[in-house]
């Protein structure tokens, strides 16, 4: 039982270097000019998924058929995979819908770029930018896009003002009016928001999930996870607020590199503490308020409704929450259930499992400051 439950940790461990895929984000923004209303409409996606092929039932590249191909791509120069995307873009075009009247509004590319390669084991964004105009007669509007690419978090203004903020899930559509903003209903902000949190952690978040599991390899006991699992939920809830609020600003750069460490250092202070210590829990709220930014920044990219703005923030906030109990109640019934009061547990399950984490937050570190 013991070998079976190290494979499996072990088994989620060989995805902590996996390319995750996430939603990409539209922006769709109207202006009113007489007759007709202009659009343009900014898409931030991986490119390099949609040229492989990567299927939207996968959490992350590594899992699909096609990602060798995939892998191939993400090392080419803008250059090169502006070249791949003209062989597909007719084919992109095609399933990106916007239709007016029930007939979809032809459009056509202004730009498109590209971002360097930077660090080939993480997502690359690319934005694409599409134009166009329809009569103005107050009609609805509906926009989706093919399933095979995924889900989607489209926002939308008019004139600079928020017509609405959606999570659409794979193969869903958005239909809203353009002549006034859509009047989203508290249960449906509520639910998109927490479905959002919980994916940034499971199964999308595996730095934040490899923190969670090293809180929980230091004691089985009760008291000593209560401590650490509060200071985390404390310290993260305040930097969500203050980073979306943009009272904190501080840059992904530096955001992303020091999460990374801190999932090294709990682990390897596991490897020296046997119990709870004072500074624990200090340790874990200032490493808390970090991770707190790291959520924003997502958030920021996503976009929060203006309409439901606190609504938004604590239904990610709950969904971030959830994710973590399920984290911790799966660490509960693989390990802690089994052999957290066997008197080797801290030899031969607390140690080396904190040292793999540590390796693993290690080499992330070094591989985000190299960006």
């Amino acid at each position: 039982m013991l070998i079976r439950s190290l494979i499996i940790f072990l088994s989620l461990c060989q995805f902590a270097f996996a390319h995750e895929l996430k939603p990409a984000i539209a922006n769709l923004d109207f202006t009113t000019n007489k007759s007709e209303i202009n659009f343009v409409l900014k898409i931030q996606l991986n490119l390099e998924a949609v040229i492989a092929g990567i299927e939207p039932t996968h959490e992350n590249t590594n899992e699909s058929k096609n990602s060798t191909r995939y892998e191939e791509l993400r090392r080419y120069s803008p250059e090169s995979l502006a070249v791949e995307y003209e062989k597909i873009k007719h084919s992109l075009f095609e399933k990106i819908h916007l239709g007016h009247q029930g007939q979809k509004i032809q459009y056509q590319e202004n730009l498109i770029t590209i971002n360097p390669i930077g660090d080939v084991s993480l997502a690359r964004e690319t934005e694409i930018v599409l134009k166009g105009s329809f009569l103005n007669n107050n009609s609805q509007l509906k926009f989706n896009w093919d399933s095979s690419y995924g889900s989607i978090v489209l926002r939308a203004n008019k004139d600079n003002k928020e017509l609405f903020t959606k999570y659409l899930k794979t193969g869903d559509a958005a239909i809203f009016p353009v002549s006034e903003p859509l009047q989203q209903s508290f249960v449906s902000v509520v639910k998109d928001y927490v479905i959002i949190g919980f994916q940034h952690i499971v199964p999308k978040g595996l730095d934040h999930i490899l923190f969670v599991v090293g809180l929980f390899l230091l004691s089985t006991k009760f008291r000593p996870l209560i401590w650490q699992i509060s200071a985390f939920t404390l310290a993260h809830t305040l930097t969500i607020f203050l980073g979306v609020l943009h009272i904190i600003k501080i840059p992904p750069a530096i955001v992303e590199p020091i999460i990374a460490i801190s999932i090294a250092y709990i682990a390897i202070e596991n490897i020296f503490l046997k119990d709870l210590t004072r500074w624990r829990p200090i340790v874990v709220f200032v490493f808390g308020l970090l991770h707190g930014l790291g959520f924003a920044g997502i958030l920021n990219e996503i976009g929060v409704s203006e309409t439901y703005f606190v609504t938004s923030l604590i239904s990610f906030n709950i969904g971030v929450e959830l994710g973590q109990l399920a984290v911790i109640s799966a660490c509960f019934l693989l390990i802690g259930l089994w052999f957290g009061k066997k008197n080797w547990y801290r030899m031969y399950l607390t140690i080396p499992l904190s040292a793999i984490i540590a390796i693993i937050g290690l080499v992330w570190f070094v591989q985000r400051i190299s960006l």
